[in-house]
């Protein structure tokens, strides 16, 4: 038996389902973390954005990305797979909300931005490109 297959055989020997909660508890916070590190950092951008406009930050939805950053630790007190699964879904859905959102309606403002002009209505992101 290869050492490759010696592995897989002792994985699925030892493998149970308090160690697959554990480990979907462990992938699930890097995620949650990954996506709110994603998402502020997409929120920031549009925030410089937003101020060349004049406008303000977009508070609600930093107020509703900390929510989820505060409640991803809960994650670790999940007591059954299907327990993780909804608070999972519930922490990262929202989390993904706040992107969409946040990518749909400030497309113009991270166009801008990417395309390092001042915003103004007299041209479209196609114009800028034939420049």
């Amino acid at each position: 038996m290869t050492p490759v297959e010696q592995m897989f055989l002792w994985i699925s020997r030892h493998f149970t389902s308090e160690s697959y909660l554990f480990h979907s508890k462990v992938q699930g916070i890097l995620w949650s973390a990954a996506d709110i590190l994603l998402v502020l950092a997409l929120l920031k951008i549009v925030d410089l954005g937003r101020r060349r406009e004049g406008l303000k930050a977009p508070r609600v939805r930093y107020v509703l990305l900390g929510l989820s950053a505060v409640l991803t630790p809960l994650l670790l007190f999940a007591r059954t797979p299907g327990e993780f699964f909804r608070l999972e879904s519930l922490i990262c859905g929202g989390q993904f909300l706040i992107l969409l959102y946040t990518a749909v309606f400030e497309r113009k403002r991270l166009l801008d931005l990417v395309l390092r002009r001042a915003p103004g209505p007299s041209r479209s992101p196609s114009e800028a490109f034939r420049e």
